[in-house]
């Protein structure tokens, strides 16, 4: 369980770079966080502080803030490295369809097991490993999962994937058991643990074309009446919105958008094939796509047209697709990734910058899981990076720090971990679980499930 530091101060001082945000850095300044938020940037004095007061030494050091995974699917933490050969369809067939088949035969037999839990820990634990402080997760509903955040004290975002078409019909739930079980997941998760909340519910419709009028439908009524966010993929390949011309007789975001779906803000990830008068829609109505680059590549989807959303004023955010088709959850890889394949794809090295991708990777990102950090501010939650540049892959001459973190930095560079106000990770070491009996038992559970 998370150790108790709710009331506890912690002093990070003496820090070499402190990255507030994408444009603000500053130097040889101290941090100070109280309960769950930061009470204190500038030079904190020994009159501020209590013998209890964690310090950490900040010199040489670079603290940022939390990284945010703003789209994954845990569950594919158990399906690296398969498959590279494949396009999305025959993708979702031959890699994660038979996964997600034998997870549901064992769950209508009632032997899953803890194998949710163990995913949910196995994907939380790389995340963290790489700066990782808030994340969402499309995944199946199982038992497990959100506690599994929990416990490691990660903040996560439950966007149980729904769908209701499509998809083989024994991977569909009767509409009444997936409404009964969305509710059940709000009741038992959203804005747990209630004293100090790490966990929320949105809601997840797969994408509009697994997705039945009537389904969605539901969903806009469900997340307005429990003011929920809204996840789902939306224009990932050329198959899709071919797709949606034949069925609907419109491309996915415009489809939405004729239901009223798009009357809430929603996330919708990747993006790919967005028309223009699309992408006008997304900026008019609220809607932040959530840009996966690495993912996108590996499955030959395209190259999302993040210059031109960012033009005209659509929020991105970034994320790093499951990891069976990424296939790692490394916010610097991602970020790297992302901003150079917008600069080969315009052929032009002003076309996406460092700052642009930084923001995109914490405040924006942030801001669309609504939660309250993203920024080093006072008064914001304590969700900090703390990394260490000595290696030789970060040696830098320059006082502009976020180059080199998009450029130089990898997800080994981080150190220290702060969630909540809470040391998640210490010195390279995971404080709130036992990382290697987690991992012994997942591999154990694990190779059941092939």
């Amino acid at each position: 369980m998370v150790d108790d530091m709710r009331e506890r101060m912690i002093l990070i001082e003496n820090i070499s770079h402190l990255v507030r945000d994408a444009h603000r850095v500053e130097h040889d300044v101290d941090v100070l966080i109280e309960g769950n938020r930061i009470v204190r940037i500038g030079q904190v004095t020994s009159q501020e502080i209590t013998l209890e007061t964690i310090v950490i030494d900040g010199r040489g050091r670079i603290v940022t803030p939390g990284f945010v995974n703003a789209h994954t699917h845990l569950y594919q933490s158990m399906l690296k490295g398969r498959r590279d050969d494949v396009p999305l369809v025959s993708w979702c067939e031959e890699v994660t369809f038979p996964f997600v088949r034998n997870v549901l035969r064992r769950m209508r037999e009632g032997s899953v097991g803890e194998i949710g839990y163990l995913w949910s820990m196995l994907g939380t634990i790389e995340m963290i490993r790489s700066g990782i402080t808030t994340f969402i997760d499309m995944d199946m509903n199982l038992p497990g999962v959100p506690q599994a955040w929990a416990e490691m004290g990660i903040r996560g975002i439950a966007a149980m994937s729904m769908v209701d078409q499509w998809v083989p019909d024994d991977l569909i739930t009767t509409p009444e058991r997936l409404r009964e079980e969305t509710l059940k997941l709000i009741e038992d998760w959203h804005q747990m643990p209630s004293e100090d909340p790490l966990v929320q519910v949105f809601l997840g419709p797969s994408a509009p074309f697994t997705c039945s009028e009537g389904l969605l439908t539901w969903i806009m009524e469900t997340a307005e009446r429990y003011d929920l966010g809204i996840q789902t993929h939306v224009s990932e390949t050329e198959w899709e919105v071919q797709h949606s011309l034949e069925t609907v007789g419109k491309t996915p975001l415009s489809y939405l958008e004729s239901i009223g779906f798009l009357s809430r803000p929603i996330l919708a990830v990747h993006g790919v094939h967005l028309t223009d008068k699309e992408i006008e829609l997304a900026k008019n109505r609220s809607v932040t796509v959530v840009y996966n680059p690495k993912s996108n590549m590996k499955l030959g989807s395209g190259i999302a047209p993040i210059t031109k959303m960012r033009q005209v004023g659509v929020n991105v955010a970034m994320g790093t697709d499951g990891a069976a088709s990424n296939d790692l959850l490394d916010p610097f890889e991602e970020m790297r990734t992302g901003v150079l394949l917008q600069k080969v794809a315009a052929m032009d090295p002003t076309a996406l910058d460092a700052r642009d991708i930084f923001a995109s990777a914490t405040a924006v990102g942030a801001a669309a899981c609504r939660v309250d950090a993203g920024t080093i501010d006072e008064g914001r939650l304590a969700d900090l990076v703390i990394m260490d540049p000595s290696a030789p892959h970060m040696f830098n001459l320059s006082d502009d720090i976020i180059p080199a973190l998009v450029y130089c930095a990898k997800g080994s560079d981080v150190e220290t971990v702060i969630i909540n106000g809470r040391i998640v990770m210490r010195d390279r070491t995971i404080t709130t679980i036992d990382e290697k009996a987690i991992i012994r038992e997942v591999k154990k559970i694990g190779e059941s499930y092939g």
